[in-house]
């Protein structure tokens, strides 16, 4: 039996998951990483700030020449903003999916420390960066393009398919992380085989965090963003913890060197 026919006779046969334990253990686990969570969002931020500067400045320089209000609340907006720096604009759009890419590598090396801290490993800083390095960063480009490719599939069948979508791609950056392994195809057929297994609960406990996220923002004036965005991560991993667990070496993310 392959390592990938042990992960889905593993999902198949997992016991259901209460609601109650769950959140009780992403909390538990949050408080050994917000620490880490808020250096992520820092690092997301210092990265997009320059892109984002950039993406608006057109907005802001029509504006003050005038243009700006002509044609406001017009089709014309972006054919005038084309128009007025011609191809730089097509340049910043493509830096911002670079922005992207970077930030989800971001992403994916702090599910790796969280699976470290929530070992009792301490915490490496070089963890963050684990997955832009060597022969790992082109699988993780290629795992975030399937992603992104499947949901731009779904969200052309309909909003349905977009809904059912969502839940198995939340599984897709865990199951990379603790199985880079695998091949894409593979990460794919697992992914979806844990997100159909736990698709209730996931999306549950998806709109509650989502719901007090709002809320925590709305009542710290957007501060509280900061330290709480990383929660909504922590149920996938705790799900994957749960159902699939580390006890095989094969998977363990491979060193790379």
């Amino acid at each position: 039996m392959n390592t990938v026919q042990i992960l889905l006779n593993k999902i198949q046969t997992s016991k259901s998951i209460d609601f109650g334990n769950l959140f009780n253990e992403s909390l538990g686990v949050f408080k050994k990483v917000w620490i880490q969570g808020l250096l992520l969002q820092l690092f997301s931020i210092v990265l997009m700030l320059p892109f984002l500067i950039s993406f608006y400045l057109p907005y802001f320089t029509l504006a003050l020449d005038g243009d700006l209000s002509q044609t406001m609340g017009t089709d014309d907006l972006s054919r005038a903003l084309v128009e007025e720096y011609g191809t730089s604009l097509i340049w910043v759009y493509l830096l911002m999916i670079m922005v992207s890419i970077i930030s989800t590598l971001f992403y994916l090396g702090f599910y790796r420390i969280v699976k470290e801290m929530d070992h009792g490993n301490p915490f490496v800083m070089s963890d963050f960066f684990y997955f832009f390095k060597g022969s790992i960063l082109g699988k993780a480009i290629g795992v975030l393009l399937a992603y992104t490719a499947i949901s731009i599939l779904a969200a052309l069948l309909c909003f349905f398919p977009l809904i059912y979508a969502i839940v198995p791609l939340m599984f897709m950056l865990p199951v990379f992380v603790y199985n880079s392994h695998l091949s894409i195809s593979e990460i794919i057929k697992v992914s979806f085989a844990l997100g159909n297994k736990k698709w209730g609960i996931t999306f549950i406990i998806l709109v509650l965090n989502v719901v007090l996220f709002y809320v925590i923002t709305f009542l710290t004036c957007g501060l509280g963003a900061l330290f709480f965005s990383c929660f909504i991560y922590l149920p996938q991993y705790i799900i994957y913890k749960n159902v699939i667990g580390f006890e095989t070496p094969e998977s363990a993310p491979q060193t790379i060197v």
